[in-house]
């Protein structure tokens, strides 16, 4: 009998190293790496899987936006009435958002952010710097690009859709995932919404349209960033 019980504690340990403590293959590589990207089938999750994931975290996604709206919006303020503002003349994030939110949405990168831009572009600067014109670049955390590659499975009308960017914008472009350790370092903020990079999709109070978290930061210098190369397989 003892040796029963014995057996039934030490089988979940068993499965958990075996099986289910198998990390996740990410579907993308180091630039400088020849071998080759891994494929859909590397992935130890689903396409049906990743599916499933997309309808449920979807709901809970809208009810954040939602409540964003209701509660950290100060009075008389809303998405509403900073969306009615032309870009370039919209108000600093701290004048409408409450400052204990912006804290703690800004905490959420404290283990590094991400953000994609093409090859073609990268290149074309020699990779010395990233971002825009005005010494910005939108990012996202690093967690949750993670989860937008390994769900996508190289879909890139998934990944537009994902991160807010209107479909088709990156068609027939080879894509590099940058991943940037300390985004602190780099002036991190809150979205305004008057950047170069904010496009029509862009809501205030630092959501995608899909409810991923975003900010902003300065240009990234060489030297503060890893490059990989994204697989496209769709």
């Amino acid at each position: 009998m003892n040796n029963k019980r014995l057996f039934r504690c030490i089988l979940p340990i068993l499965l958990f190293f075996v099986g289910i403590g198998q990390a996740v293959h990410a579907q993308y590589a180091p630039i400088n790496d020849t071998t080759k990207c891994l494929r859909v089938c590397d992935s130890l999750l689903s396409d049906n899987f990743g599916k499933k994931v997309d309808k449920q975290i979807k709901a809970s996604y809208y009810a954040d936006t939602i409540s964003l709206i209701d509660k950290y919006f100060r009075k008389g303020m809303s998405r509403k009435v900073i969306l009615s503002i032309p870009k370039g003349k919209r108000p600093a994030p701290e004048t409408y958002l409450r400052r204990r939110y912006i804290r703690r949405h800004l905490k959420n990168f404290k283990a590094g952010a991400s953000c994609i831009v093409s090859k073609e572009l990268l290149e074309r600067h020699h990779g010395d710097s990233i971002g825009k014109a005005d010494n910005s670049q939108f990012i996202m955390m690093k967690s949750e690009m993670d989860s937008v590659l390994m769900r996508s499975h190289g879909d890139l009308s998934r990944i537009e859709h994902e991160l807010g960017i209107p479909a088709g914008a990156w068609k027939h472009r080879i894509l590099v995932r940058i991943d940037i350790p300390k985004p602190k370092k780099l002036r991190l903020r809150m979205p305004s919404g008057n950047e170069i990079g904010a496009n029509a999709l862009w809501l205030p109070g630092g959501l995608l349209p899909t409810g991923y978290k975003e900010a902003v930061i300065d240009r990234i210098p060489k030297g503060r960033y890893k490059a990989s190369l994204i697989e496209i397989t769709q």
